[in-house]
């Protein structure tokens, strides 16, 4: 018997329009991290410095306990760079957290809820958030990957709308 998938199946149980009113995409946390063209960058100064590490450790002499030493740093600072460079490659820093609540900047660990956001602005590459208090976090949209860019401002006018009554923001505006 074939695997239906779960909408389908639900709709064959409680009806065809099972689907209306329910929410496609639920405002739960969002997590943007950052460009994978920032992380080729960090990950190529990484290999710069363990292979300067590496060519220290390798062309000491062994002759006296300090070389050796040295050697042994240096083989270990190479090894724990790389261990970094793959981390940050396979989960990438996230920039901006989104969540029912409010929104967390990495960096300044900047954050607010979305009842004293006061205005929302789209402008030279920065999102900008301002609150009641006139206080201004800024994002800049090149840290956040180009496939998501769209999606994040979205994200946001919904999280807005919801929190303000579904009227307030108008991201075509």
């Amino acid at each position: 018997m074939p695997e239906w998938p779960i909408g389908t199946a639900l709709k064959a149980v409680a009806g065809s329009n099972v689907s209306r009113g329910f929410e496609s995409r639920p405002l739960c946390v969002t997590r943007y991290r950052i460009d994978r063209a920032h992380l080729m960058v960090a990950a190529g100064v990484s290999f710069f410095i363990a292979a300067a590490c590496v060519l220290v450790a390798f062309w000491l002499p062994k002759n006296s306990q300090l070389t050796e030493a040295i050697s042994i740093i240096a083989a270990s600072v190479a090894g724990i760079v790389l261990l970094l460079a793959a981390v940050l490659n396979l989960r990438p820093p996230t920039v901006l957290t989104l969540d029912p609540a409010g929104y967390t900047t990495r960096g300044k660990g900047d954050n607010g809820t979305w009842k004293d956001v006061e205005d929302v602005a789209v402008a030279d590459g920065m999102l900008r958030f301002t609150d009641t208090a006139g206080n201004v976090t800024g994002l800049e949209l090149n840290l956040v990957d180009r496939k998501q860019r769209a999606e994040l401002i979205r994200d946001v006018y919904d999280r807005l709308n919801t929190a303000n009554g579904y009227r307030r923001f108008d991201p075509t505006a």
